[in-house]
């Protein structure tokens, strides 16, 4: 009986170590919250779970929120209020900005430097860096291109170009002009004012000697040219025709009825739907125009990941973020996004993001407008001087006032705005 009880006793101390060895493991589990507004479903939660699976000692969980007004308003209160958020994603350099300055995220510099984003994130992390220093990783690839209809130059014996002038845009429009398509290049209306960031991409909007640089030759040529595609080559739809009308120049261009359409990535969800946007054409790719001897156009980088100032473990923070850039964005490439890390396999993201429509591409000239070279962030000017400028060029995309004005105009107020910093 004695020795039963001896054994009853044994079983039960060890179940007891059992027990607080097990809790001793779980109390080595470090548990991170990461927020971002991608949908769950359209791969971070893959991209968690997988995480998770060959990580046990750092559990990951995402929250979602909603990338609008009230969706960024609750992520800042609850940043602010201390509530569980370890890691951010930001989609929005504004918003992104306003978290820096509040101190809501903390510096990575010692991760993230200069050097570091140069060899593996590219020119368009500049648009990351607040007050000359790195609080985020960018991890998206949002590639900004023109869309090409393969039938509409193969039926002119028109090679498609891996680069394109400003000026050579506007000759390749005429030389496509057909009555087989309503108009030969289109760009979204919302978009009319990257004509001018794209004109000082090399020297920014503000000259040497602290005036504007909107007077630059560039924005003359890029404003002009863009006036006679429209109003005397009538080879891109007129501004306040597109406007007034709603104009779907995306829908027209996969209809066949649009020869070139300048775009990015966002719109590659439509093309790939077949059912909804059925098309005989291939579509070919070639970067975003450039003003001769400047550079082109980069490729916006977003979706940047921040860790959160208040987390207790920034170090397994970062390690997620680090992987999750290089490995865990393959699981949102079928969704549309491409990893902005050079170490990624980007090559094989970009045949995701095509897949079940591959055939209806030609994927020579996507891969080459991803890899384009000799790139910069185009510059952005404070939203006071941008409204201004839209107000401007609209005008006289409507024949209110003359090309002289309207950059008069521009550079006066641009001016005094820079008069009041």
């Amino acid at each position: 009986m004695r020795g039963k009880k001896s054994l009853l006793i044994v079983l039960m101390l060890l179940v007891v170590s059992v027990n607080l060895v097990g809790i001793a493991f779980a109390s080595d589990v470090v548990n991170l919250r990461f927020w971002g507004g991608v949908p769950a479903e359209n791969g971070p939660q893959a991209a968690v779970e997988k995480w998770n699976a060959e990580n046990p000692h750092i559990q990951v969980e995402y929250v979602r929120y909603v990338n609008n007004p009230d969706g960024n308003l609750r992520v800042n209160i609850a940043m602010q209020t201390g509530d569980d958020v370890d890691i951010l994603m930001s989609h929005s350099a504004n918003d992104y900005e306003q978290r820096v300055l509040s101190g809501f995220l903390l510096d990575l510099t010692d991760r993230v430097d200069d050097d570091y984003m140069a060899a593996y994130i590219g020119s368009g992390a500049l648009r990351w860096k607040v007050d000359g220093k790195y609080h985020a990783l960018p991890t998206n690839i949002n590639a900004i291109f023109v869309m090409l209809n393969e039938d509409a130059f193969a039926n002119k014996n028109i090679a498609i170009p891996e680069r394109l002038t400003v000026a050579e845009l506007r000759t390749l429009a005429n030389e496509l002009k057909s009555g087989d398509y309503e108009y030969a290049f289109a760009l979204d209306a919302g978009n009319i004012h990257g004509i001018v960031q794209n004109a000082v991409i090399d020297t920014g909007f503000v000259k040497e000697d602290g005036t504007s640089n909107l007077d630059h030759p560039n924005v003359r040529e890029g404003l002009e040219t863009y006036y006679k595609l429209m109003h005397e080559d009538k080879a891109m739809p007129v501004l306040a025709i597109q406007k007034a009308t709603n104009m779907a120049v995306e829908q027209m261009f996969l209809e066949g009825k649009i020869a070139m359409y300048q775009a990015g990535a966002w719109r590659l969800r439509m093309s790939n739907d077949l059912a909804q946007y059925p098309r005989d054409f291939r579509i070919a790719f070639v970067p975003y125009p450039h003003f001769e001897g400047y550079s082109g156009p980069a490729h916006h980088v977003e979706d940047a990941m921040s860790i959160v100032a208040t987390t207790k473990y920034s170090d397994e923070a970062w390690e997620f973020i680090d992987w999750y850039a290089q490995e865990g964005m393959m699981a949102l490439a079928p969704g549309g996004r491409v990893p902005a890390h050079a170490s990624a396999p980007q090559a094989e993201a970009r045949k995701l993001i095509v897949q079940g429509a591959e055939e209806t591409y030609n994927l020579e000239s996507l891969d080459r407008t991803y890899e384009a070279d000799n790139t910069n962030l185009l510059p952005t000017p404070p939203y006071q001087v941008l409204d201004y400028i839209n107000q401007e060029i609209e005008k006289y995309f409507l024949g209110e006032q003359s090309i002289d004005a309207t950059i008069a105009n521009m550079v006066k107020f641009h001016n005094d705005f820079l008069g009041r910093q």
